[in-house]
């Protein structure tokens, strides 16, 4: 006869069930340090979005106060239901065929204060061959609504396509294949992801536009992103420290190259004003009275350039080097500080290319103008444009490489004194 197995025993009340225990125990290191780092983010976060200003004085929607009364300024869905004037036809100056002309729009208001009736759009929709597209009935739209609150005049242009459903559709898509293919570990990724986007954008750029310095602001919350996303995924071990030791070195000394080249190749952040309007934005802003530090913003724009790469080669030769080790405990720091190294060669020849490449098809609209304007080779080095974008491609390079000896000489000495991992 087979033994009788004994039930399952009831956790008692009051306790955590058995396997809930076994996973604090095992996970409370990792559990303490993402404690730290999201009470951290989350004082920076409430910090940075706290009174912070915005272009013009304020956001794009809101009240203001105006010569003829008060005006309430939204932006709103709305519905295309009749064009009664369409002079859209192909360019025939344009070898793409891109269409322009005007269309005059009735459209049918799906939000806002005037959600339900349909208006004609104040000025006609303007459609060019680089600036806009053609609109065609049952287009849902966004548009401006300008409303006066003390006369009831009323003003509604045409901002854009309403493309929000299509965005969070690609979004989703990247999400589902990134669960499938990727399983608990790539759902830990789109965790960090989250946390680091988070980071970037609604840390940095606040904190930045209170007056913060862009270069160890961006260095700091790198390194916070760094440590939140190898404690998801990899926990508190050997490998993690030495990723994490390995990241920061390479993002380091990706900055200090930055700022060595810039000095030798006499080279700032304001050197960006020739790159595009953005900049110039920025800088009408400052001229303005706001309290922003330009300089500096093109080493901050290396290091976060550089995190994503970094991270990738520190993270995967730390678990090689793991790797080495379990398969043989005895192998001392030399012997894995040389198998590293030989791990780390063959990423360095991709990764650099993968950078230098990534930087070209950037700026591939500037590599094509300045071809076609059959610049000269002094001009091309000479040129403060293409100076900003060599150091930022071989900037970023620079972490990369440095972060393989770096990270094999940090992983061979975690793993090299002890057996096992």
């Amino acid at each position: 006869m087979k033994e009788k197995q004994p039930k399952p025993q009831p956790a008692a009340p009051g306790k955590a069930p058995r396997s809930l225990r076994a996973f604090l125990r095992r996970n409370w290191r990792s559990i303490c340090i993402l404690a730290v780092c999201l009470s951290v983010l989350a004082v920076l976060l409430v910090r940075a979005n706290h009174g912070v200003s915005y272009y013009d004085g304020g956001r794009e929607e809101g009240e203001y106060q105006t010569q003829t009364g008060t005006v309430r300024i939204s932006v709103e869905r709305a519905e295309v239901v009749n064009i009664s004037r369409d002079t859209v036809a192909p360019n025939p100056g344009n070898p793409d065929h891109r269409e322009s002309g005007q269309q005059t729009l009735l459209v049918r208001m799906k939000t806002g204060t005037r959600k339900g009736e349909t208006l004609p759009l104040s000025n006609d929709h303007f459609v060019g061959v680089y600036t806009s597209e053609k609109v065609r009935l049952g287009d849902e739209i966004t548009v401006l609504q300008s409303e006066n609150l003390t006369s009831g005049a009323l003003e509604i242009n045409m901002k854009n396509y309403n493309r929000t459903p299509m965005f969070w559709g690609v979004l989703a898509l990247f999400i589902l294949v990134v669960l499938l293919v990727g399983g608990r570990t790539g759902f830990q990724s789109l965790v960090g992801l989250f946390l680091t986007i988070v980071t970037l954008i609604w840390v940095f750029c606040p904190l930045w536009m209170k007056g913060a310095r862009p270069v160890p602001l961006a260095f700091g919350l790198c390194v916070l992103v760094t440590l939140l996303s190898f404690v998801i995924l990899s926990g508190t071990g050997k490998k993690t420290v030495c990723a994490v030791l390995g990241t920061v070195a390479g993002m380091g000394l990706a900055a200090l190259f930055a700022l060595l080249a810039q000095s030798l190749l006499r080279i700032d952040s304001y050197a960006l004003y020739d790159a595009g309007t953005d900049f110039a934005d920025l800088a009408n802003l400052q001229q303005r009275g706001f309290d922003l530090h330009l300089e500096g913003l093109l080493t901050a724009g290396v290091i976060i350039s550089a995190l994503g790469a970094v991270m990738d080669v520190a993270m995967s030769l730390s678990s090689a080097i793991g790797e080495l080790k379990a398969v043989n405990p005895d192998l001392r720091c030399r012997d894995l500080f040389r198998s590293a190294m030989h791990i780390g060669r063959d990423m360095v020849g991709t990764m650099t290319n993968t950078l230098i490449l990534a930087f070209v098809g950037s700026s591939l609209v500037l590599v094509i103008r300045l071809w076609a304007q059959g610049a000269s080779y002094l001009s091309l080095t000479s040129s403060r444009y293409l100076s900003v974008e060599l150091i930022s491609a071989l900037s970023s390079s620079i972490g990369v490489i440095l972060a393989v000896p770096l990270t094999a000489a940090i992983g061979s000495a975690l793993y090299g004194g002890n057996r096992g991992n």
